[in-house]
């Protein structure tokens, strides 16, 4: 069993009943200090990272640190088909780590990433998201890591994506360091499609949203000067 763990065994009555009201929470302090800064530093010192984007409706990875010794023309060739894209569809850029894909498949035995998905797939944090949202039928939690540096983006989707069963996304923030005018701010829109709520990269703080509703991760700044750090996934039904 995993010793990471939540500030809180159960979600408080306002919490819930705000939940219940807009479909969307901010859980601040939501892990214990120790845990917070424990999955800060091993997220924050790890090298390999996937580099993803869409090509037509197909997901691409590539290895980070192989995409960093391309050559400048190279690197301005990927930007201009992922923005060509951007323009008229859906299109994403950033930095990732597949925890769940890394857990079930057994890709890194003994490593840390497991203990994370162990973590929020326990029974304590699974029924802690059960009360705040209402949820009974929420059975397990995937996740990924992201890292959002400048120049990446995230654009408008809703999650709503056939046989995932989801119920709720969740951003378990780990950015220490932000400021505003960088981006990267995670919005959800309303049915006019303007801004109803919008959730700054913070620290040690959980937004969750219920699914589906169309959000985006607005574009980070070039001249952000840290990245945008989170575990994101979705409470799921089996």
């Amino acid at each position: 069993m995993s010793s990471l763990s939540l500030e809180k065994t159960k979600p408080s009555t306002d919490l819930v009943e705000s939940f219940k009201a807009n479909g969307f929470i901010k859980v601040k302090q939501a892990l214990t200090q120790e845990t917070a800064q424990l999955i800060y530093q091993q997220i924050a010192e790890q090298p390999l990272w996937n580099l993803v984007f869409d090509a037509n409706g197909k997901h691409q990875d590539l290895n980070s640190q192989e995409v960093a010794k391309w050559s400048e023309q190279q690197k301005d060739d990927l930007q201009r088909i992922i923005y060509q894209q951007a323009q008229s569809g859906f299109q994403y850029h950033y930095e990732t780590i597949p925890l769940y894909d890394i857990y079930q498949n057994n890709l890194m035995p003994g490593h840390f990433f497991n203990q994370i998905i162990e973590f929020i797939n326990q029974e304590s944090s699974l029924d802690f998201f059960r009360e705040l949202l209402s949820a009974p039928d929420i059975a397990f939690a995937d996740g990924q890591i992201t890292r959002f540096s400048a120049g990446h983006f995230l654009n408008v989707h809703n999650d709503d994506v056939e046989n995932k069963n989801r119920i709720a996304a969740y951003v378990i923030n780990l950015t220490p360091e932000w400021q505003a005018n960088w981006g990267g701010a995670l919005h959800l829109l309303d049915d006019n499609g303007a801004i109803k709520q919008s959730f700054l990269p913070t620290f040690n703080e959980i937004n969750i949203f219920k699914i589906p509703v169309d959000h985006y991760v607005g574009y980070v700044s070039p001249f952000a000067t840290k990245p945008r750090l989170s575990i994101t996934g979705w409470l799921r039904r089996q």
